[in-house]
């Protein structure tokens, strides 16, 4: 019995304590309130300065305590009187002003004095009753004593309030309740950026629950209650997350082929270009001119681990490379393409930074349809009149004796030397290159498929809104004289679902757009995450049906 009360006691005392709280600051008169506000101003402004007697008589005493003659009967246990503004008016949608002062508060809470050697003990112990706020210690210094800690106990906890174990436990140690009361200071730093929002909101206006980083970027899709606070919003997030120097929202849907969405900048450096680490791979990019998306980094490790090194990749829709890079740094060798200028930009720069070579991975800037027909030696093509451009390779200089290799250029090689010291320059000075290069080319110089077209193990499709239409790509592209002994590539085609529809629905409208049944047993479909309310994401994996494949190809 004694037990469950020592469990169940701390959660009513709590409860009680916070009920009381609530009716006290209804019943507080406006006097009260503006007494306290004089109280919080003038304690701070004299705290800093360390000159207490500046402060009102009245306030003083209300401010001062005794931390060396406080035994548990000489000392005045009330709990926490809290000095605080009250938060920012929100009448009528106003929107606030950001006042980091205003957040400021003292609470007088118990502190108990304990021995140093006792503090784990006790600290368990007192567990349910000790001071639990976010960034405070319930275990701090005693002052000047170098043998004691004071324990702090949650401001609604009096001694008389503790259970009777709790002062047998400090009998059976020996030691006395010492007791005092200890002002504990609460202001903005000490806050969560949901704690702010909440008190600065008015009523109705959720802070938002959530937001995506790239890089040093936030990004937010700010629903219409809360656009006029977006300035507020922004600000809030930027002081609360250091690494964050850019805060952004979503303006209206994603609607061009770019997969770019029209942006805001609401707190901080109007600066769009960031770096992103996923999984050890580097990507640079400008957030408001290429596609990306933190959310996804566990689908492209999920897919990429499923690669084997040696295999190639054809990347058709390929952004900034979240496939790609991670792909070729496994030594896969990967063709990759996006429609997107600037998106081939930075893949090339991306190819760069992570010391990818052009035989790892070659970037094409061109529609998808074009370009799967392009490695696939279709006929008509462009394939034949890249063949016909390519010149005999020059007859290699026996006179240098050191190794060659090359690293990806936007549109071409640049040869580096064997030695270390000058390889590593040589990269830093292409580096530099590649973040002022100008476009890239449709086809990379030198580029063009073999006659039959390239064999490739896998397909990447990753345009959810639309890559399920471009499976009429497939109809007829591949060689029946090359791949008719051979296994047709893996497709990974991502593609959303609504709540209506089934995954066989999905399946048969990938079959439309191939024109022909995908073969038994070849296909799966993976679900990626919730994009939003009744709508999913999915990756459907299937290998190419030989029926589909060539189409029209066979004499």
């Amino acid at each position: 019995m004694r037990f469950l009360v020592h469990q169940i006691y701390p959660v009513i005392v709590t409860n009680v304590g916070r009920l009381s709280r609530k009716l006290n600051v209804l019943t507080n008169a406006a006097g009260n309130l503006r007494t306290a506000l004089r109280a919080t101003n003038e304690f701070f402004a004299v705290r800093s300065r360390s000159d207490p007697s500046r402060l009102s008589p009245q306030i003083y005493r209300a401010l001062t305590f005794d931390t060396n003659s406080m035994e548990c009967g000489a000392v005045d246990t009330a709990t926490a009187n809290v000095a605080a503004s009250p938060a920012p008016s929100t009448s009528g949608h106003e929107v606030p002003t950001l006042d980091r002062e205003a957040f400021k508060q003292i609470l007088n809470v118990i502190a108990i004095r304990v021995p140093n050697r006792k503090c784990a003990d006790m600290m368990k112990a007192f567990r349910g009753f000790t001071l639990d706020r976010p960034r405070l210690r319930c275990i701090v210094q005693d002052g000047d004593r170098s043998e004691t800690k004071l324990l702090l106990l949650e401001e609604n906890v009096k001694l008389e309030d503790l259970p009777p174990e709790l002062h047998d436990r400090f009998e059976a140690d020996g030691l006395t309740v010492a007791a005092t009361d200890h002002p504990v200071v609460l202001d903005y730093g000490m806050l969560s950026a949901d704690a702010v929002l909440k008190r600065l909101l008015p009523a109705g206006v959720d802070a938002p629950s959530s937001f995506e980083t790239i890089g040093h970027i936030a990004h937010l899709n700010l629903r219409e209650e809360q656009l006029p606070f977006r300035h507020l919003i922004g600000a809030v997030l930027l002081d609360k997350n250091p690494h964050l120097k850019t805060v952004v929202n979503k303006v209206g849907s994603i609607e061009n082929e770019f997969r770019v969405f029209q942006m805001e900048v609401i707190g901080g450096e109007s600066r769009l270009e960031t770096e992103v680490t996923q999984h050890g791979a580097r990507f640079r990019l400008d957030f408001s001119q290429v596609y990306w998306n933190s959310r996804l980094e566990s689908e492209h490790l999920r897919l990429v681990s499923s690669f084997r090194p040696g295999e190639v990749l054809v990347d058709m829709m390929a952004g900034i490379g979240p496939f790609a890079i991670p792909a070729a740094q496994k030594g896969l060798t990967v063709y990759a393409n996006d429609l997107n200028p600037r998106s081939a930009h930075y893949l090339a720069l991306n190819a760069r930074l992570n010391r990818l070579g052009p035989s790892g991975l070659k970037v094409f800037n061109m529609d998808g349809r074009t370009f799967l027909r392009l490695l696939c030696d279709c006929p008509g093509s462009a394939a034949q009149e890249l063949r016909a451009k390519l010149s005999p390779p020059p007859p290699e200089d026996g006179g240098g004796g050191g190794e060659r290799s090359v690293a990806a250029t936007d549109g071409g090689c640049t040869a580096v030397s064997g030695n270390p010291a000058k390889r590593q320059k040589t990269r830093a000075r292409a580096a530099a290159e590649a973040a002022e290069a100008g476009p890239v080319p449709a086809v990379p110089d030198g580029f063009a498929p073999p006659v039959g077209g390239l064999s490739f193990d896998h397909v990447v499709m990753n345009l959810p809104a639309s890559a399920i239409e471009f499976l009429d790509a497939f109809r007829g592209a591949f060689d029946p004289a090359y791949w008719e002994d051979r296994s047709l590539p893996l497709v990974h085609c991502y593609t959303f679902k609504r709540s209506a529809e089934t995954e066989a629905d999905i399946i048969a409208k990938a079959e439309r757009y191939l024109g022909g049944p995908m073969e038994s047993g070849s296909c799966s479909v993976h679900t990626v995450r919730d994009v939003a309310p009744n709508k999913l994401m999915l990756c459907l994996s299937f290998r190419v049906p030989r029926e589909v494949a060539f189409k029209g190809r066979r004499e």
